[in-house]
Order: structure tokens, then sequence, then C-alpha cells
């Protein structure tokens, strides 16, 4: 008897420590993982990291950017908007929820492509009755927020979300093409700096 309740001492113990565990990783940048779209979207933002690990955890990341789109454009709380979103309303609901408009709320303009949801099909339209689905939202959300982020138009991103590839490996892409010109900067200066240090000083003492 005694060794039986040792045994289930152990496993209590190591049960509350699995689940420790898993609440430290949840803290950290949850059970999934934070990847570099999600701390894009929270550079973008500005927003703290662990704020960004909060919401991760009950957003899908591709979601991450209509949150705090939104959360900019009401001036209201990131988590409000998430509350509004797990409670199952639609984002059309929530724009107009947070007294936004959703019908030009959500325009991208395009040079090469048109019709809903791009372009002005919908968008100035007032009395236009198109409602935007929640993929689309999420979409135009994501293109708007990395042309701006990474500095590219809005068609490159739609090409390649046409080609089927998702915002973070667009993403990725971007990012890793800025770190790799940001390394060559640095080499530049690197050079330049060593080339200045060969024409300083006595000659006698080289």
């Amino acid at each position: 008897m005694k060794q039986l309740l040792c045994i289930a001492a152990v496993a209590g113990f190591l049960s509350t420590g699995v689940s420790a565990a898993n609440y430290d990783i949840g803290i950290s940048g949850s059970d999934r993982g934070i990847d570099g779209f999600s701390l894009s979207v929270g550079n973008y933002y500005n927003v703290p990291r662990q704020e960004i690990m909060v919401i991760e955890r009950s957003m899908p990341r591709e979601e991450m950017s209509v949150v705090y789109y939104l959360a900019s454009r009401s001036h209201r709380d990131a988590r409000f908007i998430t509350d509004l979103r797990l409670s199952g309303m639609s984002w059309w609901d929530i724009s107009f929820r947070l007294g936004l408009d959703p019908r030009t709320l959500y325009v991208v303009e395009s040079r090469r492509h048109s019709g809903p949801p791009y372009g002005q099909a919908y968008g100035y339209d007032k009395h236009n009755k198109y409602r935007l689905r929640d993929s689309e939202i999420v979409d135009l959300v994501n293109v708007r927020f990395l042309s701006d982020y990474h500095h590219i138009s809005v068609d490159d991103v739609i090409d390649r979300r046409r080609t089927g590839e998702n915002y973070n490996n667009i993403n990725e892409h971007y990012r890793g093409n800025k770190d790799r010109s940001e390394r060559r900067e640095e080499r530049k200066e690197d050079r330049r700096d060593d080339r200045g240090d060969k024409g300083h000083g006595n000659p006698h003492e080289r």
C-alpha cells in the first residue's frame, strides 16, 4: 500500500512538473512557438513581445495582423478585439462594432489585380452590398501589412499569394533580403573604416 502511495505521489509530482513546463513554454512563446511572422507584426505595431505571445495563444497567426490593425485604427485594446473574435463574431461585424466602416477600411489598391477584394471594386461605393468574408479580410490586411513593413508593392505580395505562398514564407523571404542587405552595408562600412585607418598615423612607425 505504501509503495502504491509513493508511486502515486511521484506521478503527481511529475504531472505537476510537466504542467508547469507547458505553462512556462506558453509564456515564453506558446506551445506552438512564436515565429518570424508574429515577431514582424509586433515590430510593425510596436507591441511588446510578451503581449504578442499572449495574443498568439488564442488567435491563428495569420489573424494577428488583423487584431493589431483594428486595434490601431479603433484605439482599442488588442485583447478586447480578440475577445470579440473568440465570441464568434466575423471580422466584418467586429469592424462595425468598433465604429469602423469595413467597406472602406480594407481597401488595397492594386495595379495588376482588379475585382473583389482588390482595388476599388467594392470599397469606395458605400451603397455596394458586397460583404467581405473573413478569409478576404485576413488576406487584405496581411497584403497591406507585408507591403508596408517590407517596403514592397502590394502587387508583389498578391502575386506570391496567388502562387500559394503563405504569409510567413513571404515575410521570411523579404526579411531575409533585408538582413542580407543590412549585412552588405555593414561590410561596406567596415571596409571603409579599414581604408580610413590605413591613411592615418605616423608613416615612420609603419
